[in-house]
């Protein structure tokens, strides 16, 4: 069958959200009411690291339309949100471990009522030592927040010696990037509406409802079947909408089940900005040794990711950085250490590249760096390290299909205008200056490395009495 035969594939599809989305029919989380419905608002923690002597919410209670303040004993179910190392609280216990952790909640007739509730209680606190830099955070000496070492997780991988691996020229050097927030359009959300049966049923903005009622389901002390996750129109995840939304959506539940109604809870754009997961800031250390002709004979990496007070997602995506660590080039001789680190900041998670873009832009940086060292042309430095077919990468996977780096690093070059444009870096003075750069990247498909059990697909295909035909997939729209 010819291409052009085809009704869909190879053509452009209309999306079947397009109108409603443009006409404004579609329906965001803070565009949902149900009757007699509550608002929520969160009281968190006043400092980086304290300890919780008391709680003071009498004048809030007091407050008309106030209809409850609960906290971490009031948890009907467990207050451990289930997400890899269950460490992370749904509310405080005797501790908060960062400024803005969630220590109470209120339900109130309307959201200011709530948030004025929010604002009055005072919390009677003891200030403990805090550490905000993950490299300080792992020495002996260090405040502990998570166990002996403040280590979240750790990994090593080693390919060849790169003691042994003869290099002419050795270069190294330190990198670092901050944080990097989704700025997603539509901030986090979620409603709880609690059923007759005695179930719940939750509607929010996310990316990973099952995610999402395993956290309700925990935190309610109930089973999955008595739980119904709903995504509403999402306006936008990046990553931001995969962890978190357990959370809100557990607190949203939490208190659905405690006053029996229906329970809203939307952050603003600041608490969203404070409170809510980030990209991993990211530190690195890396040293390339070469031949003179520009071959890459060995790299050692120490990669270092804050995680934030919380693991959440972090030894996930320290492995995802891990496997990337030496970019997709082959190298003979590797040596890759990596941490993800405990400090009382915000925790971090999911986003876009998954602990890859950091340690990229680390990578990239320092072969431009010995591509000068070696008076050598950068994209020049690229080709001759790029892997190819039937290369093996960092951890000794052997690529047994077409990689197509070098192809596409050459029709790069060319709409680009690489060799008119590219000249050497230049000791001219003054502020400003002209130049072109060129970064190449490697992601792996799905978890992979060491993931591939949880990455599975599939569908379901249902043919009606007059043939048309239905199809469920497990994806979900963001925006």
């Amino acid at each position: 069958m010819k291409k052009s035969n085809l009704n869909s594939v190879g053509k452009s599809e209309i999306r079947k959200d397009a109108f409603s989305k443009v006409t404004g029919r579609s329906l965001f989380i803070n565009d949902v009411k149900f009757p007699a419905m509550l608002y929520a608002a969160t009281v968190r923690a006043p400092k980086p690291h304290i300890k919780i002597l008391s709680i003071d919410d009498s004048a809030a209670k007091k407050l008309n339309g106030v209809q409850g303040i609960y906290y971490a004993k009031d948890v009907p179910g467990d207050n451990r949100v289930p997400l890899v190392f269950q460490d992370y609280p749904f509310l405080a216990e005797g501790t908060a471990k960062f400024q803005g952790q969630a220590v109470g909640l209120v339900a109130a007739e309307d959201p200011e009522t709530a948030k004025l509730a929010a604002a009055m209680v005072k919390i009677k606190y003891r200030e403990l030592p805090a550490v905000f830099d993950p490299l300080e955070a792992m020495k002996k000496n260090s405040p502990k927040i998570y166990g002996k070492d403040n280590i979240f997780k750790k990994f090593t991988v080693k390919k060849g010696d790169v003691k042994k691996a003869g290099a002419d020229i050795e270069i190294e050097d330190v990198f670092s990037v901050n944080y990097q927030v989704h700025a997603y359009l539509e901030t986090q959300g979620a409603i709880a509406v609690p059923r007759d049966d005695g179930g719940m049923d939750v509607y929010g903005s996310m990316q990973c409802p099952f995610y999402v009622q395993d956290a309700v389901a925990k935190v309610l002390g109930q089973t999955y079947n008595k739980v119904t996750i709903i995504q509403q129109t999402t306006g936008g995840a990046f990553g931001g909408k995969e962890d978190v939304p357990s959370i809100v959506c557990g607190h949203a539940a939490m208190l659905a089940r405690l006053t029996g109604r229906p329970v809203k809870l939307i952050y603003g754009r600041e608490e969203d900005f404070r409170s809510m997961s980030k990209r991993h800031p990211g530190w690195a250390r890396i040293k390339y040794g070469a031949k003179k002709n520009g071959k890459i004979v060995s790299c050692k990496v120490k990669y270092v990711l804050d995680g934030g007070a919380f693991a959440t997602l972090s030894p996930i995506v320290l492995w995802r950085g891990t496997v990337h660590a030496s970019g997709p080039y082959e190298i003979d001789n590797v040596l890759i250490e990596t941490y993800a680190a405990a400090t009382n900041k915000v925790p971090c998670g999911a986003y876009r590249g998954f602990g890859q873009p950091q340690i990229a832009f680390a990578n990239e940086s320092l072969l431009d760096m010995l591509a000068e060292k070696l008076n050598m042309n950068p994209a020049r430095i690229r080709e001759i390290n790029a892997i190819k077919k039937g290369g093996t990468t960092a951890t000794n996977q052997k690529i047994t299909e077409s990689i197509g780096l070098r192809k596409t690093l050459a029709l790069a070059k060319k709409s680009a205008g690489w060799s008119r444009k590219w000249k050497k870096p230049s000791s001219k003075k003054g502020v400003k200056k002209y130049g072109i750069g060129m970064a190449s990247s490697i992601y792996g498909v799905g978890l992979g490395a060491g993931g591939q059990h949880l990455a599975k697909s599939g569908s379901f295909v249902q043919i009606e009495p007059d043939g048309s035909v239905l199809i469920a997939v497990g994806n979900t729209e963001m925006g």
